[in-house]
């Protein structure tokens, strides 16, 4: 019984450690961003990269459409409180 306890948790304890370590290989560290970037749009993801900058810029373009939005009406109710004085 001991010893498939003592099996047991050295199988936990490789398996808990296989995951530590560096994420990136060695060639990332040497490649530039621009290589990056080329390496993902050569890759299968390559036409979701486009439409994720859309997308970001579409987003960008909405908060601050909401934030000239909530400008105005803040605008507006301190117009409607100085008018009731």
């Amino acid at each position: 019984m001991q010893r498939f306890l003592a099996l047991s948790m050295a199988v936990i304890l490789m398996g808990a450690t296989s995951g530590c370590g560096p994420t990136q290989s060695s060639d990332d560290s040497h490649r530039t961003d621009a290589e990056k970037q080329q390496t993902l749009h050569d890759s299968s993801f390559g036409p979701m990269v486009g439409t994720m900058g859309h997308v970001r810029s579409v987003e960008l373009l909405q908060q601050n459409r909401k934030g000239n939005l909530d400008a105005a009406m803040e605008k507006s109710r301190d117009q409607q409180t100085d008018a009731r004085r």
